[in-house]
């Protein structure tokens, strides 16, 4: 496969993964606009499923994207099966990048993309939660010395 049509599907994976993500973080924030679950008044047990079902949602969006991206490498032939497209993509992704499995050098440019996806989409998740965590937790007050 040529370098640039494997820049374009690596930048086809990363827009439609980007896609995906701003909308799920775009739903989180409104949900969590409308409603508080991070209120100080709110129970214990309330605020840690809020934040567990806010963690899950980020990771079936992680999660979907792998498979965006496995699908896409098996329709372009750079992996065979059901399982290896998966894999690969899920290793590359998460940048864990075993090297067990390794595409041909016609698709390898593609393969970058992807972990170049999976960067930028765990930055914005990094980003989502730490700004998250900073407006629940707030600012901590200054103590009085007398």
């Amino acid at each position: 496969m040529p370098v640039l049509l494997q820049i374009a599907f690596g930048s086809i994976v990363l827009l439609v993964s980007a896609a995906l993500h701003l909308l799920v973080i775009a739903r989180l924030v409104r949900h969590l606009r409308q409603h508080d679950h991070f209120a100080p008044t709110r129970p214990t047990r309330h605020q840690l499923t809020g934040a567990c079902i806010l963690f899950l949602l980020l990771v079936a969006s992680h999660t979907a994207q792998i498979y965006i991206a496995a699908f896409g490498l098996w329709l372009i032939g750079a992996l065979s099966g059901y399982e290896a497209p998966i894999y690969y993509a899920l290793v590359t992704y998460t940048t864990v990048g075993y090297g067990d499995l390794v595409l041909s050098p016609d698709h390898r440019i593609a393969g970058a993309m992807i972990s170049f996806t999976g960067i930028l989409m765990f930055g914005m998740t990094t980003a989502f939660v730490v700004g998250l965590l900073t407006q629940i937790l707030g600012e901590p007050t200054p103590r009085r010395r007398d």
